[in-house]
Order: C-alpha cells, then sequence, then structure tokens
C-alpha cells in the first residue's frame, strides 16, 4: 500500500453492492420479443466477463499498473472470484490510489447499472 493512499469509500460500498447483487437471480427476456424464455442468471454469472473486461480495458489502455494489479492473482480465467477478490483487495487499500480510482470508477458504473437495472432496491446501495 503507498503511503499516499487513502481509504475510498467506494470499494466498501461496491463490495456491499456486490455482495448483495451476486447472491440474487434475476429473470432475463420474460415478457419481451427476444425469444428468450426467462433465463435466469445473477451478476455473479458474468464475474469471470467483468474481471476480463477490466483488464482488457487496461491493456488497451496502456494502464500496465491496472493491468499488473489485475493478474497479481494470475490470469483472470483461473481466477475463482475475481470480482470479489478484486473489490476486497481495493477495500483493504492492496493499490496505489491511481489503480483504485481507475479500477472503482469502472467498477461503480457497472454494478450501479445493473442494480438500478436489477436490484432488489437500489437504495439499499
Amino acid at each position: 500500500m503507498d503511503a499516499a493512499t487513502v481509504a475510498d469509500p467506494r470499494a466498501a460500498h461496491l463490495l456491499g453492492l456486490w455482495s448483495r447483487l451476486s447472491a440474487q437471480h434475476v429473470t432475463l427476456g420474460a415478457g419481451c420479443g427476444c425469444g428468450v424464455g426467462g433465463v435466469s442468471v445473477s451478476l455473479q454469472d458474468f464475474e469471470l466477463d467483468i474481471a476480463d473486461y477490466l483488464w482488457a480495458e487496461s491493456e488497451r489502455l496502456g494502464v500496465a499498473d491496472v493491468e499488473a494489479f489485475l493478474l497479481a492473482r494470475g490470469p483472470i480465467a483461473e481466477q475463482q472470484r475475481p470480482v470479489q477478490d478484486l473489490l476486497e483487495r481495493l477495500e483493504a487499500e492492496e493499490a496505489d490510489a491511481t489503480v483504485a480510482d481507475w479500477l472503482l470508477t469502472r467498477l461503480t458504473r457497472t454494478l450501479e447499472s445493473f442494480s438500478r437495472l436489477h436490484g432488489p432496491a437500489a437504495s439499499n446501495g
């Protein structure tokens, strides 16, 4: 942890939001014309996709310190709970402020968007 690192309240907020959202199941396609007949999924089903997006984005933008932080536990595809672990590491202030801000900004958009669309009550966040 960098001496200049200050706890970012977004990490604790997102970890709590992730815990709530990843435990619930939502039905996709119910009542729409997409032809999918009510498939039930959870945010946890997209955990590898979310982590892979963060890694691909950091690689595409050349943000090597973020990429290194994401891959510190090994390749994304081999990590058991990459988003859960990432949020726990961010809450524990294991990333410097620049890396934490980059990740938390993107994770906030992703998780809060899912919460608005599928969360039990967005006001819980």
